[in-house]
């Protein structure tokens, strides 16, 4: 009778965990199928990017390092457009790349036009659907956030400027 009752014990023990564990994985499937980590990717983009924009005086927007380059500027209007781009993309609405004369805005300016196009870009990263091809657009205009940049980053160097740090 001693063994019955402890196989029983044994038996429900093992049952519980199990329930648990299973309860545990789905929480982890959920978790790691959410957008939360892109959000977070996406928020620290912005931030640094504002950061990089905002730390460059005004007066050396108009600065590039060689005749074939974007200035600082240009560099920053270039960024924030391809948020706008790939904002109608991802939305289904048609657009053209025309960016126009990309040296038209001032630096309160290309940083009010920057928040604005990530900030809908977020937004519409947050009410999405997860799908792969949603996914690799999102890398995809992380990796030419971070391209450009690391370029603006190059332009305070050669201005002997210490530019903000990489997080």
């Amino acid at each position: 009778m001693m063994k019955k009752i402890n196989y029983s014990v044994l038996t429900f023990a093992v049952l519980a965990f199990a329930l648990v564990a299973v309860g545990m994985d789905k929480s982890t499937d959920q978790q790691e199928k959410s957008y939360e980590y892109l959000d977070r990717e996406l928020t620290n983009a912005k931030e640094f990017t504002l950061e990089v924009f905002e730390g460059m005086p005004e007066e050396d927007y108009s600065f590039k390092p060689g005749e074939e380059m974007r200035t600082f500027g240009e560099q920053a209007f270039h960024i924030a457009y391809t948020f706008e781009w790939f904002n109608a993309r991802l939305s289904g609405a048609p657009i053209a790349w025309e960016p126009g004369d990309e040296s038209r805005m001032s630096k309160d300016e290309l940083i009010t036009y920057a928040t604005d196009q990530m900030d809908k870009f977020i937004e519409m990263v947050q009410s999405s659907e997860e799908s792969g091809q949603l996914t690799a657009a999102i890398l995809g205009t992380l990796r030419h956030n971070s391209h450009h940049r690391g370029q603006m980053i190059a332009y305070y160097r050669a201005n002997g400027m210490t530019p903000p740090s990489y997080r």
